[in-house]
């Protein structure tokens, strides 16, 4: 019942976008992309995604010392596409089913990843809110305030009930990454919004706002409606286009979460396959 709501929601929201926006604007923002503008989006989203890799890595080799980067990468895109079809992208924390050992240990470090990621995107975001909009500064203080707390609070609460794997200075160089990934997400949306004619520094600073809103709303199917409902929301704040800002939330999307979460299930049934025919193969030769 409760995906029904969420697939209910996500279509609501789309449906909503589509009566709001023009559609003739949309294409037009997406006939401007041409080759160079989605190379150059796709190579972004490599350096993303290799930024996330030296995190994982980071991360694994506090439990698994010699653990491989195929192995490290086969996990993280294991964990992509478990997560697509979780709100918030939660099924990532699952990446310790890929491993034969340290399977808690390391659901979770995908755990503390998770927050990271999520806790760095929040931060920018109200950085980017305290700076577009004033008004908004004693409301983001208070927040800013009872997150920390809480952070605090779970942060003791899972360290004595669950031996928490990462050590603390361990998470500056894991906070660090987070935000390297989350700035080259700033600059690929904005690369699509200006490819669509829409840029600018206050342009550029609301990006994360976009991201954080996002975040703390994992409450659609696939995020869907959602991510493309919070750009339009902030770009319309600002008075500017909101097109462009749907158009690059969908393709920032694509790149950095569909095309992932596909290479890791292809990934996952050619391991498999390969695991059963050697099954198989030892089966035979017993017999």
């Amino acid at each position: 019942m409760r995906s029904i709501l969420k697939i209910a929601l996500a279509a609501s929201l789309l449906a909503f976008l589509y009566w709001y926006l023009d559609p003739v604007v949309v294409l037009a923002a997406l006939a401007k992309l041409d080759r160079l503008s989605m190379g150059v989006g796709m190579a972004l989203a490599v350096c993303g995604l290799g930024v996330q890799w030296v995190k994982w890595q980071w991360l694994l080799r506090t439990q698994l010392p010699a653990v491989s980067w195929s192995e490290a990468l086969y996990s993280l895109l294991g964990g992509a596409a478990l997560g697509l079809l979780t709100p918030g992208r939660l099924g990532e924390v699952g990446r310790g089913i890929f491993f034969a050992e340290q399977r808690r240990e390391i659901t979770l470090l995908a755990g503390c990843d998770k927050l990271s990621s999520s806790l760095t995107t929040v931060l920018l975001g109200g950085a980017a809110a305290w700076w577009l909009w004033p008004g908004l500064r004693g409301w983001l203080a208070g927040s800013v305030l009872i997150l920390c707390c809480a952070l605090w609070a779970g942060w003791h609460y899972g360290r004595d009930r669950y031996a928490f794997p990462l050590p603390v200075r361990s998470w500056w160089m894991t906070l660090g990454l987070s935000l390297a990934f989350n700035l080259v997400f700033m600059v690929q949306f904005y690369w699509f919004c200006a490819v669509g004619g829409v840029g600018g520094m206050a342009i550029f600073v609301a990006v994360p706002a976009v991201f954080a809103l996002k975040t703390l709303l994992p409450i659609a199917f696939l995020d869907l409606g959602i991510r493309e409902a919070a750009a339009v929301l902030v770009f319309s704040a600002l008075n500017v286009a909101e097109e462009p800002a749907l158009v690059a939330s969908i393709l920032v999307f694509a790149l950095n979460v569909l095309l992932p979460a596909l290479a890791g299930c292809i990934w996952i049934g050619a391991r498999t396959e390969i695991v059963g025919k050697r099954f198989a193969l030892r089966r035979e030769i017993a017999i």
